[in-house]
C-alpha cells in the first residue's frame, strides 16, 4: 500500500490549490450578504463555514455555504473555482490569513488551535484538487448525509474566449 505524502513533502514541489472564478457579477449578487470572493483570489473548500445542511440552523436566512467555495482573504463565497497550482510560498500564506480569520473573527482559543484549524483546512483543499486536473474548473454541491455532509463536485473544461477564461 503506497503511503501518502506528508505535508511537508507535498509542499517541496507545487500542489494543485484552488483560485476563484468570476464570470460576470452573479456572485456578487447571489453572496451579497456574506460577502463574495474576489476573482483570482486564493479559495478553500469551506468545509468550515457550512452550516446545517438541512436549513434548520443556518447562520443566515441565505447562507448558500451548501454550493460555494470560501476566499482566503475576503472569507467571501465564490460559485467557480478553478484548479492551480500554488508555490510553498503562497500555501504558508494561505494557513497564515485563514489562522488570522480564525483568532480574529472566529474567536478560536488560541492561535496554536487556529493554526492547526487551517492547516486541516488547506490540507483538505490539496486532497480534493489531487483528482482533479490542472485548469479545470468545479463548482460544488453539498447535501446531508448520515450526521455529515456529502460534497459532490461537477467538472468543467476551461477555455478561452476573449479576454477571459471560459
Amino acid at each position: 500500500m503506497m503511503r501518502k505524502p506528508e505535508r511537508t513533502e507535498r509542499l517541496r514541489e507545487p500542489v494543485k490549490f484552488l483560485k476563484a472564478v468570476r464570470l460576470d457579477a452573479s456572485d456578487s449578487l447571489v453572496y451579497s450578504q456574506e460577502g463574495v470572493a474576489r476573482d483570482g483570489e486564493w479559495l478553500v473548500s469551506g468545509g468550515y463555514a457550512v452550516c446545517d445542511p438541512t436549513g434548520v440552523t443556518h447562520r443566515t436566512p441565505n447562507c448558500h455555504c451548501l454550493t460555494s467555495f470560501v476566499g482566503v482573504e475576503s472569507h467571501g463565497r465564490c460559485t467557480i473555482a478553478e484548479v492551480v497550482e500554488i508555490e510553498e510560498t503562497g500555501y504558508q500564506r494561505v494557513i497564515e490569513h485563514l489562522t488570522r480569520h480564525f483568532v480574529d473573527n472566529l474567536g478560536a482559543p488560541t492561535e496554536d488551535a487556529a493554526r492547526a484549524v487551517a492547516e486541516d483546512e488547506a490540507e483538505d483543499t490539496v486532497d480534493l484538487c489531487e483528482s482533479f486536473s490542472p485548469e479545470v474548473w468545479i463548482t460544488v454541491k453539498r447535501t446531508p448525509a448520515d450526521d455529515a455532509v456529502k460534497e459532490h463536485y461537477s467538472v468543467f473544461k476551461r477555455l478561452m474566449i476573449g479576454g477571459h477564461k471560459l
